[in-house]
């Protein structure tokens, strides 16, 4: 295992989610005893969803942490990072939740301790921080950030769904939420048309839209689920809609993006990019998500890319030390 080559930059605080769906006993004495070199000055538990954002902030403001350490799943790490984003402190997302799609998508091993080793590498080979891009939405005032998607329709309806059965989520895991969207898919029928506007353009009507600041969209186990190929770009959101009622949209854009995104072909769905926003609006209300978690009903939704958040990366190459 390396060792610590010279004193650390940053001080750390660890963020512990212990209900997250991956955590096993030891895994924070873990963490603390390898990243106890580099002057840990706080482990911190969430008790509540929400909880992060508080603790991220604590960590800043009375610890003096510089670099932010999540352990738990995609809904922890948005949380610490809405808390980080602007501030200059530094988040590395340890997974431990069901998906971890996020701590994924930058480099880091599914396996928390083997995450947890590579983290120790670079913090010890004093690897730079990276600044990426995130979305931020805003629907009737409720403000929040996203690191990976957000979604209107078809998979916001799903994770409502899979979030109110927490048994079944943790018995049955992605073919649960697989379940979810055909039942969602299948209510859509009785759903009406939300108006959508890119960049200030002209709005036009879609049944669904899936927005993203990263890839994949998701996975399924191993297996990458690249939903919005146009995702990832730095300073925009990518985002594809199903442009009409009923099964076809969903499911084209479901098989092409397991099967090489042939479903970008499609006239049953539209995609593109947002580089100042993306403006969704409905009378009857449009169920939301973000990263995971429902976020109700609502008439009017902005998402818009924000950046400001630093990450550790898990692929990055690390820095000579001094």
């Amino acid at each position: 295992m390396t060792q610590p080559r010279r004193p650390a930059e940053h001080p750390i605080a660890i963020l512990v989610n212990p209900h997250a769906t991956a955590a096993r006993p030891g895994l924070t004495e873990y963490a603390q005893s390898r990243l106890a070199p580099f002057d840990v000055r706080a482990v911190l538990t969430t008790r509540q969803r929400g909880h992060a954002a508080d603790l991220a902030r604590l960590a800043i403001d009375e610890h003096a942490a510089l670099t932010v350490v999540t352990l738990g799943g995609d809904g922890t790490a948005a949380e610490a990072a809405g808390a980080l984003v602007g501030t200059g402190a530094v988040l590395a997302p340890v997974p431990t939740g069901s998906t971890n799609v996020f701590s994924r998508t930058i480099g880091w091993p599914a396996e928390p301790h083997a995450a947890i080793d590579r983290l120790v590498d670079a913090i010890a080979n004093g690897q730079h921080a990276e600044s990426v891009t995130i979305g931020h939405v805003d629907a009737s005032g409720q403000e929040r950030y996203f690191i990976v998607n957000a979604g209107v329709g078809v998979d916001a309806e799903a994770t409502d769904l899979v979030e109110r059965h927490p048994g079944w989520k943790k018995r049955a895991g992605q073919a649960w939420f697989a379940g979810a969207v055909v039942a969602a898919t299948a209510r859509g029928w009785r759903q009406p048309l939300i108006h959508a506007s890119i960049d200030g353009g002209t709005p036009f009507p879609v049944a669904s839209m899936s927005v993203a600041c990263t890839r994949p969209y998701a996975y399924f186990r191993r297996r990458p689920f690249d939903l919005v190929p146009d995702a990832g770009s730095r300073g925009s959101l990518g985002w594809l809609a199903a442009v009409s009622r009923g099964v076809s949209g969903p499911a084209i854009a479901s098989a092409g993006a397991f099967t090489g995104g042939w479903h970008l072909d499609s006239s049953q769905v539209a995609h593109g990019t947002a580089s100042e926003g993306i403006v969704l609006e409905c009378d009857e209300g449009m169920a939301l998500q973000a990263d995971g978690e429902p976020l109700g009903r609502h008439r009017r939704i902005v998402l818009r890319p924000a950046d400001g958040l630093l990450v550790l990366r898990g692929d990055a190459p690390a820095e000579s030390p001094a």
